[in-house]
């Protein structure tokens, strides 16, 4: 598993550098080379798009609509700012998504919590019509089960920035 999400990261880091990729890499001052990644990372650091990028792969595996990734990717917004190396909770809570142990084993891999969350948030009733922040709350059963909405719009943008520059749906 370790060996596919390296392989899914790295895919991810060089998507810019692709001669598919829709997004067009950016010039640096020194020559004019490209800079791999910094036009398709939404605005985010390296680190966070393929973060970013691990998630919504795992969504278009398991054949997930594009509102499955942008409830996602505003709870990774809002749980670590798309770090997975954040641990919160008195450290019980780790990963893109904080997850606490009883989610299971490897919870700081974006790419294994992402099929997790995803796993819970199908059996959501309504899952697909319903305010995001509800949805996010009904896997996530945060403190502050709110919280979500504010990241609505910027990861719609991810989510849209992200697709196009993966060649995903």
């Amino acid at each position: 598993m370790i060996t596919k999400v390296t392989l899914v990261t790295l895919a991810i880091a060089a998507l810019p550098m692709a001669a598919t990729s829709k997004c067009a890499p950016d010039a640096n001052a020194a020559g004019g080379n490209a800079v791999p990644g910094t036009s398709c990372r939404a605005g985010l650091t390296s680190s966070q798009a393929a973060n970013a990028g691990a998630v919504l792969q795992m969504a278009d595996s398991m054949g997930l609509p594009e509102r499955a990734k942008v409830i996602a990717i505003a709870t990774t917004l809002q749980e670590s700012d798309l770090d997975e190396t954040t641990v919160g909770d008195g450290g019980k809570a780790v990963g893109v998504f904080q997850q606490h142990p009883h989610w299971g084993r490897n919870r700081t891999d974006p790419a294994v919590s992402a099929r997790r969350f995803y796993a819970r948030l199908v059996k959501v009733p309504r899952w697909k019509s319903r305010p995001l922040t509800e949805a996010a709350q009904a896997v996530q059963r945060s403190a502050f089960p709110n919280a979500y909405a504010k990241h609505e719009n910027r990861a719609m943008r991810i989510v849209a920035k992200l697709s196009t520059c993966m060649g995903g749906n």
